[in-house]
């Protein structure tokens, strides 16, 4: 991979330098560089995942608590204006 990245030589001479087939080496490089952007790509995810400060962990826990009360509050409505408690599992099975 330093050959190839770094010096920048090709498939071809990498080939012949190591004794292999060009296309064997290019296809070791892609499975190198697909690891990598793979790596990557997890890191940032993990990264947007969970903030690390706890002023924006308690902000987005402030946030979810009023979605939370938001939507019981809507359900509370409907179940006056419909009469249907609608929380409640329907055809529940009593013994």
């Amino acid at each position: 991979m330093h050959d190839y990245q770094v010096l920048g030589l090709s498939c071809r001479t990498l080939g012949k330098k190591y004794g292999m087939g060009h296309t064997r080496i290019y296809r070791m490089i892609k499975k190198n560089q697909e690891k990598q952007s793979g790596q990557r790509a997890e890191e940032a995810v993990q990264e947007e995942a969970m903030p690390d400060d706890v002023k924006s962990l308690k902000e987005a826990l402030r946030k979810e608590r009023l979605k939370n009360e938001l939507l019981n509050t809507v359900i509370d409505i409907a179940i006056k204006e419909l009469g249907v408690d609608i929380r409640k599992k329907s055809g529940t099975r009593q013994s």
